[in-house]
């Protein structure tokens, strides 16, 4: 393994651990703010993507995807356990509480591959690096999107809880990084995020909002019912739509949810702490006047240089 560090401007710090096609990148800035990923082929990954990467990318493009297969793909922190068992709760037909999805970058793909069908599973990934198969409109993909500002908050918490598995330090600090191409919760920033989401050609792709999910909470998951083609009545979509309130999912989650061996170096008892509050706007908490007019100017610059018909609705 090859080691370097190199000095740049600004007191940053950059390590290179070099390993079959990647690297581990430490950086640390003049403030102590230490951000770490797995950098394959330019990209930036979470450090708890398997292995070196590329293997599991390879795994997830070449995936043998069945008709019924469903994905559900969305930019972390943007409801992902939430709209995960919306759709378990359609396609199995109980109220049942589902726990956290199969996630194809970091778990063991075996896991994947002997799920019974109909299988559900999820993914952080960019659009880009999804199954071959999915892409030419094999099975189904659902995402939801959400303001990146309560995104940056949300996850800024949820890296606090789960130790040194990404980035230690202050929210100004990680906000520069959410805005850099270095962002490994998205494989760069979430503008690029969005754009591979709206390059997406198949019709076998439904996209949702956050915000409107909290608004529309019914009508939505009757989209959902009648994208996935499941058959139920009115009473049983309306039990649904009380079941997957916050607090209710929160409550099953810290209750129900097994601990798991792969998450316990990260968490106290092998649960994910994905659950905070769930808010429409908690931003506002979070970002001082000069942050929040920074991001705006970064936002609106980036949707124009890249494109983006962005019409999310935020707060």
């Amino acid at each position: 393994m090859v080691v370097s560090c190199i000095l740049y401007t600004e007191l940053t710090w950059y390590c290179y651990f070099s390993a079959v096609d990647m690297e581990l990148v430490t950086i640390v800035d003049e403030q102590d703010n230490k951000y770490c990923y797995k950098r394959y082929q330019g990209y930036p990954f979470n450090v708890e993507v398997i292995g070196n990467v590329g293997s599991q990318l390879d795994k997830i493009a070449q995936l043998d995807v069945k008709e019924e297969d469903v994905l559900v793909c969305v930019f972390p922190k943007s409801g992902t356990h939430w709209l995960y068992n919306t759709v378990m709760m359609l396609r199995s037909g109980t109220l049942d509480y589902h726990g956290t999805p199969t996630m194809m970058e970091l778990q063991d793909f075996n896991l994947i591959e002997e799920m019974p069908s109909p299988r559900t599973f999820g993914s952080h990934l960019r659009c880009r690096f999804l199954p071959e198969q999915m892409k030419n409109g094999k099975g189904k993909v659902i995402t939801i999107t959400r303001n990146p500002k309560d995104i940056v908050v949300s996850l800024y918490h949820m890296l606090k809880n789960m130790g040194d598995i990404g980035y230690q330090g202050t929210f100004e600090g990680f906000l520069k990084r959410f805005n850099s191409e270095e962002s490994f919760v998205g494989g760069g920033t979430w503008f690029a995020w969005m754009k591979d989401l709206e390059d997406w050609k198949s019709q076998n792709l439904l996209s949702l909002s956050y915000h409107d999910f909290k608004q529309n909470t019914y009508a939505n998951v009757v989209k959902l019912a009648k994208f996935l083609e499941v058959d139920h009545d009115e009473k049983f979509l309306r039990s649904i739509s009380e079941n997957i309130h916050f607090d209710k999912l929160k409550e099953s989650h810290n209750k129900t949810s097994p601990a798991s061996d792969r998450w316990k170096h990260i968490s106290e008892d092998g649960r994910l702490p994905i659950y905070r509050k769930g808010q429409v706007g908690e931003w506002k908490n979070m970002f001082t006047v000069a942050q929040s007019e920074e991001f705006d100017h970064f936002y609106n610059e980036s949707v124009k240089l890249m494109d983006l018909k962005i019409k999310t609705e935020f707060e």
